[in-house]
């Protein structure tokens, strides 16, 4: 993965008084949007480490807990740094979403550049383990754009602020695509389009995913352009 660098204005972040019920100030109106949730336009990226499961069998279980908090620990701060939300761990893989609850006008920008500086946080975690003489960490990622319902769900004993939809669900398949490509980060061609040629990618083809009824273009993000 390369980034080049090129001379823009830095793109827009979202305004922290305007653009969404949790970013305006109003405490009330924040609240009855969580409760009742609402359609948004969002970002989801899909994070999986390759091999996980396998090499998990061979370690005590204070030690497989002790170094998937260490990943999971570097990914979140690069997450939450880019604004997004942390909606789920599913084992070794993580849920985020990008543009909720607060609306993000550039939420695809922040996920990818996340997808990127979530693979260089990587590249510095696995040097260290190396040096402890522990395992070899790989992981793939996708970016998929689209709507979602996002709102409480769950049971009234227990519920949960949560990104649902259609969107979520093609981002998760979409990374399953990262294996049988031998890529990194693949993208979908509705998060290419917002990000207007931020980025440079290479198309993979065609692919039907299960769940959806029409085959989904994907590129393999080659690079970003950074804008000074």
């Amino acid at each position: 993965m390369m980034i080049s660098r090129r001379t823009s204005p830095e793109p827009a972040m979202p305004d922290p008084a305007g653009n969404g019920p949790c970013s305006t100030g109003d405490l009330a109106e924040c609240e009855r949007a969580l409760l009742d949730g609402e359609v948004l336009d969002v970002s989801v990226l899909f994070a999986d480490l390759r091999g996980f499961t396998a090499v998990a069998e061979q370690l005590a279980p204070r030690r497989m807990a002790s170094l998937l908090n260490r990943y999971l620990t570097a990914m979140v701060d690069v997450i939450l740094a880019r604004q997004g939300m942390v909606q789920d761990f599913v084992g070794d893989g993580i849920l985020a979403v990008f543009g909720a609850p607060s609306r993000n006008p550039d939420h695809a920008w922040h996920a990818a550049m996340s997808a990127v500086e979530m693979q260089a946080a990587l590249e510095s975690l696995r040097r260290r383990l190396e040096a402890e003489g522990s395992m070899k960490l790989a992981m793939g990622i996708s970016v998929h754009s689209g709507e979602v319902f996002a709102g409480t769900v769950g049971s009234p004993r227990q519920p949960k602020y949560a990104a649902v939809g259609h969107t979520v669900n093609t981002a998760s398949r979409l990374e399953e695509l990262n294996r049988k490509l031998g890529t990194s980060i693949v993208m979908s061609g509705e998060t290419i389009a917002l990000l207007r040629g931020r980025v440079e990618v290479r198309s993979r083809g065609w692919f039907s995913l299960r769940g959806r009824s029409h085959p989904l273009e994907v590129f393999e993000l080659m690079a970003v352009r950074l804008r000074a």
